[in-house]
């Protein structure tokens, strides 16, 4: 996965660039494409590219013979790795109804200029005074609203999430801020609600309710930090 942003326009001048150019050109799918098509796996098996699934969405590539390049950063992970501080070309070989089967393979190295390494990033998080934690990861920390201490929406706010309301919250240290309520329902069963969201989602367990927190967090959570400083403000 990586972002727009980060795609290069596929201008290598090699053997495959005709292949790839031919699927794009074509009308349809007939006999001629499936030749192409296999010419073209070929030729990138022989040049040791690699074979994984992925998504358009997550690789910005849709159709059969879509190809961009992606200059690999030294801490990626996933398929990719073996890649790390290369250029490489990814390609477009099969598409099924969400997911595509993608080949990759190094066309370079990244420029000096280009090369992205990893900061070392610091997580803060906001006072949770006489609460009680009841899970700690390295951005992630859960307490237990057993206190009095107020847990506020966000680094500055005067609205603080209602305690009385909720048996546990989730913070994150990358905005020092509560991310989530969760709520008991019958023995570990809880009821968890993405602060911002309209509708809670159940889990079997904390460990199960964090984890998918954290993945709903992905997607929706910094759009809904905004939207909640916005309204306060």
């Amino acid at each position: 996965m990586f972002d727009l942003s980060e795609v290069i326009i596929d201008t290598v001048e090699d053997d495959i660039q005709p292949l790839l150019q031919k699927l794009k050109a074509r009308k349809g799918w007939n006999a001629q494409a499936r030749i192409d098509l296999d010419k073209l796996e070929a030729k990138l098996t022989k040049k040791n590219y690699i074979t994984f699934i992925g998504q358009p969405s997550r690789y910005h590539l849709s159709c059969l013979g879509d190809s961009c390049l992606y200059d690999v950063p030294t801490f990626r992970k996933g398929a990719l790795v073996p890649f790390r501080g290369e250029r490489v070309r990814i390609v477009c070989v099969g598409s099924g109804r969400f997911d595509r089967t993608l080949m990759a393979g190094t066309v370079g190295t990244t420029p000096v200029e280009k090369i992205k390494t990893k900061e070392n990033l610091v997580y803060t998080f906001p006072d949770m005074g006489d609460h009680e934690i009841t899970y700690k990861g390295r951005r992630f920390i859960a307490i237990k609203t057993k206190g009095t201490t107020p847990i506020y929406l966000y680094p500055g706010s005067l609205q603080a999430v209602d305690l009385s309301a909720w048996d546990l919250i989730l913070l994150d240290g990358s905005l020092a801020a509560p991310i989530a309520t969760l709520k008991y329902d019958s023995g570990d069963k809880l009821t968890a609600l993405l602060i911002g969201r309209r509708y809670p989602n159940s889990y079997g367990s904390i460990p199960e309710a964090i984890k998918g927190l954290m993945r709903e967090h992905r997607t929706f959570g910094l759009r809904l930090f905004s939207n909640r400083i916005n309204l306060n403000n």
